[in-house]
């Protein structure tokens, strides 16, 4: 059973006099028993009625992420060993392979983007994106206040 919130006088989603049941109320959206609306990037308002083949869709990091960290960490160890060994010959060498091997591993070393969700739908006949997160806790509430406003609706 859907809990009953009275929403705030600047929320769109208040009738006068009637108690809208609101299922998810967070920082990126809200989902009502009638619409869900994500206001990022522009302000989308989507019928929870006229929302067919819900689904979920996993966005996975790179595989070979522990390839690249491996690379990354073979040139650091590579920076400094040219260091003694090419240093005496020649400053200027030595300095433009560390330099180019410092650069090597920053590019490898450097954070990957990690998982991400998004909740897809056809809506109005259209394959569109409802909802993406990459915080597992927010999209987990955002699922939750889905489906509760979805079984709701065929009540």
């Amino acid at each position: 059973m859907p809990i009953l919130v009275q929403p705030p006088p600047a929320c769109k989603f208040r009738e006068e006099g009637v108690q809208l049941p609101v299922f998810y109320r967070g920082p990126r959206a809200v989902i009502t028993h009638a619409v869900v609306e994500v206001p990022e990037p522009a302000r989308r308002r989507f019928l929870v009625a006229q929302l067919a083949d819900v689904h979920i869709v996993r966005h996975d990091p790179e595989p070979d992420a522990t390839g690249r960290q491996a690379f990354g960490v073979s040139a650091l160890v590579a920076a400094l060993v040219a260091v003694p060994v090419v240093g005496p010959a020649s400053v200027v060498l030595t300095s433009i392979l560390s330099g180019l091997l410092l650069v090597s591993a920053l590019f490898y070393l450097r954070p990957r983007p990690g998982r991400w969700w998004q909740v897809r739908a056809v809506y109005q006949g259209a394959n569109v994106e409802i909802f993406s997160s990459r915080s597992d806790r927010e999209f987990a509430e955002f699922c939750r206040g889905l489906v509760r406003s979805l079984e709701y609706r065929d009540l």
